[in-house]
C-alpha cells in the first residue's frame, strides 16, 4: 500500500477498534454534538456504518496527512461525503441541552420574568435548566491542571499547558468559553515539531469534527470527565508517532 493509503487505514482502524470496546471514551465525551453525531451513527445500517467509517477516515487523513507529509487531497469528493457532513447537522436537539443553551434559557426565561411578558422559554424548560448543577470556568482550569499532572505538566503560559513527556515538552490548548461561548471545555494537543500545523484531538482521529467542544460538564460527572480527558490527552500526544509507525 501506498503511505496515503496505510494512512486512510490506520484512522479506519482507530474508529473500529473503538466501536469494538463499545465506544468507552467516545460514549463518555461530555459533549452533544459528540452524543449526537455517535447517536446518528447507531441508527445507520451496516452498509452504511461502513461508508460513514471510510468518509470519517478520509477526513482525518486530510487533516493530519502533514505528519507523514502526504500531498492534499480533497475528502470532499468521497462519495458519501454528503450524507456523512449532514450527519453534524444532526446536533441541533442535543446542543439546545448544551449548558451554554441552559444557562441562555435561564437567563432569557428571568428577563421575560421582569418585563412581565409571556417567555419563550416554557416553565417546564427554565425547571430543568436550572436543576442542572454546571461546573463553572474556575473549577474547570482547577481541574485541567490537575488532570494534565500525570502527563508532565509543569507550567502555563499565554499558550497552553506546559507538560512533558520522556524529555520532549507539548503544549495542550484549552479554552473555556469566551469567544467559543457554545462549549465549557476545548482541547488540543500541539507538538512542537510540528509547528503551526492543526493540533491533535481524539474526536478528530475519529472524524467526530468539532467533538472536542465539551459542553455539558455537570458535577454529577466531573470526575469521570476528568479521568477521561488525562486519557484522550495522553492519545493525543502519542498519535503522530502511532502514525508514523503504522505508514513506516
Amino acid at each position: 500500500m501506498s503511505p496515503l493509503e496505510k494512512l486512510l487505514d490506520f484512522f479506519r482502524r482507530e474508529f473500529q477498534a473503538e466501536e469494538c470496546s463499545g465506544f468507552q471514551r467516545l460514549s463518555r465525551i461530555p459533549g452533544t454534538y459528540a452524543i449526537a453525531v455517535l447517536a446518528h451513527y447507531r441508527s445507520l445500517s451496516e452498509a452504511e456504518r461502513l461508508e460513514f467509517i471510510d468518509c470519517a477516515a478520509h477526513w482525518s487523513c486530510a487533516l493530519y496527512g502533514f505528519v507523514i507529509g502526504s500531498p492534499e487531497f480533497d475528502h470532499t469528493d468521497h462519495p458519501y461525503f454528503r450524507e456523512w457532513s449532514h450527519a453534524f447537522g444532526s446536533r441541533y436537539g442535543y446542543t439546545r441541552r448544551s449548558v451554554p443553551s441552559l444557562r441562555a434559557d435561564v437567563q432569557q426565561y428571568r428577563i421575560d420574568a421582569r418585563r412581565g411578558i409571556k417567555s419563550s422559554v416554557s416553565r417546564e424548560d427554565f425547571e430543568y435548566a436550572s436543576s442542572i448543577r454546571s461546573v463553572k470556568a474556575p473549577e474547570l482550569r482547577k481541574r485541567v491542571r490537575s488532570a494534565l499532572l500525570p502527563l508532565g505538566y509543569f507550567r502555563k503560559d499565554k499558550l497552553g499547558y506546559c507538560c512533558r513527556q520522556a524529555g520532549r515538552e507539548f503544549r495542550v490548548h484549552v479554552s473555556h468559553g469566551g469567544q467559543r461561548e457554545r462549549a465549557q471545555l476545548t482541547y488540543a494537543v500541539a507538538r512542537p515539531d510540528f509547528g503551526s500545523k492543526p493540533c491533535f484531538s481524539f474526536e478528530n482521529a475519529l472524524g467526530f469534527v468539532m467533538g472536542n467542544d465539551w459542553d455539558y460538564i455537570v458535577e454529577d460527572s466531573v470526575d469521570d470527565v476528568f479521568s477521561l480527558f488525562t486519557e484522550l490527552v495522553a492519545y493525543s500526544y502519542a498519535l503522530p508517532d502511532r502514525i508514523r509507525k503504522a505508514v513506516a
